[in-house]
């Protein structure tokens, strides 16, 4: 019976030991692994120069987003990834040794001796001596090489970039802003920045290029001496062929000025009803011959308010586009089944934003193109 007990201690011993250095085998795995890290991304060196020692240089000039704004994401990429601080500068500044360029400049030979018209997606990265250059029509081509040169740095084992060129191009979103002095931005103290399709354009983003081809004063009828189809901005807007117009005519059709006998709508001489109506569909027409899949929204003019001495004639004017513009391109849009954006009852509820009683100023173009951005942010074309 003691051998028995005797031997059934043991035997438990043993099977103690055996757990326990189970459970160390387990700690030393786990503790290892923990010990295990990542090891951080290799700072890229361009033709043997380090990062640290490139200047990031952008384009000044603008045309729908600023160059800065591309620039300004590299250089915080940079930072967040490498911990490499970056200075930005614009091209009106004396050429240095070692640039990162983003945008064709005109005073840089890399930019000079690569110099090529590319789509509004299309992009080339080069790397030529001391330059790396992103050379693009439009900033979106040129967000579109940041994006691809972003991914070669990230797909690069060394981080090595020697002389090389890429090519590529992304399928952007075309959008025509069409439309008057609204659309223009008159009463802005910056037309490039502070208009409404410039606020668009922001809101979209780089997978939409927005084109303001608004013209201050014309109107829809072709009998009108000012009117749109008459104007380079209509040929500008067909040129682009557009994916999305955005279609805000018709306020100044409205306007009872005496010195245009023409945009009398009851004299039967002008049949200016009819005129309206044929002349809106001709617009139309024009962009869904160039692409047939254009998506139009119809945008109803916005009323317009007194404002000191009324230089609008205020009262006269939203009569006629309660009475004329405002009921036909409702009715144009419902023929043709085109989505609309009606301004009339969203402008009754905010007068402040139209500073002079006609037009938005600065930052109230924000607040009328946030309107506009609600009303197509769920249904205008996505990007593939």
């Amino acid at each position: 019976m003691k051998r028995f007990l005797c031997l059934l201690l043991c035997g438990m011993m043993l099977l103690s030991f055996a757990a326990c250095d189970g459970k160390g085998d387990e700690s030393d795995i786990t503790d290892a692994s923990s010990e295990e890290s990542v090891e951080p991304p290799k700072e890229p060196v361009i033709n043997g120069i380090k990062l640290a020692d490139f200047t990031v240089v952008y384009k000044s000039m603008t045309n729908n987003f600023n160059y800065k704004s591309v620039a300004n994401e590299f250089v915080s990429y940079v930072k967040d990834t490498f911990g490499v601080e970056l200075t930005t500068r614009t091209d009106a500044v004396p050429e240095t040794e070692n640039e990162i360029i983003f945008g064709w400049l005109h005073n840089r030979d890399v930019c000079v001796d690569n110099k090529k018209e590319l789509e509004i997606g299309g992009y080339e990265i080069i790397v030529s001596g001391s330059k790396l250059f992103i050379n693009s029509t439009s900033v979106n081509g040129c967000y579109a090489g940041y994006e691809a040169l972003l991914e070669r740095i990230r797909e690069s084992e060394d981080g090595v970039f020697n002389d090389q060129k890429i090519e590529g191009e992304k399928k952007i979103i075309k959008v025509a802003c069409v439309g008057d002095s609204i659309t223009q931005g008159i009463n802005s103290t910056d037309t490039v920045n502070m208009t409404y399709p410039a606020y668009i354009q922001e809101m979209l983003g780089y997978d939409y290029y927005v084109l303001n081809a608004g013209l201050s004063g014309y109107s829809i009828c072709s009998i009108d001496e000012y009117a749109y189809r008459k104007s380079k901005q209509y040929l500008e807007a067909r040129e682009l062929k557009p994916d999305v117009v955005l279609f805000a005519l018709g306020t100044n059709d409205a306007n009872p000025t005496p010195n245009q006998p023409y945009k009398n709508w009851e004299d039967p001489q002008y049949d200016r009803t009819n005129v309206f109506i044929a002349s809106t569909n001709e617009l139309l027409d024009a962009f869904v011959k160039i692409n047939p899949d254009v998506q139009i929204y119809m945008i109803l003019p916005a009323s317009l308010f007194k404002v000191g001495a009324d230089g609008w004639s205020a009262e006269a004017w939203t009569a006629n586009i309660v009475k004329y513009s405002h009921p036909l391109l409702k009715q144009i849009a419902e023929e043709r089944e085109l989505p609309t954006i009606d301004m009339f009852p969203w402008s009754e509820e905010h007068k402040e934003v139209f500073t002079d009683g006609l037009h938005p100023k600065d930052e109230t173009y924000k607040t009328f193109a946030q309107y506009i951005y609600d009303c197509i942010k769920d249904s205008i074309k996505k990007p593939e």
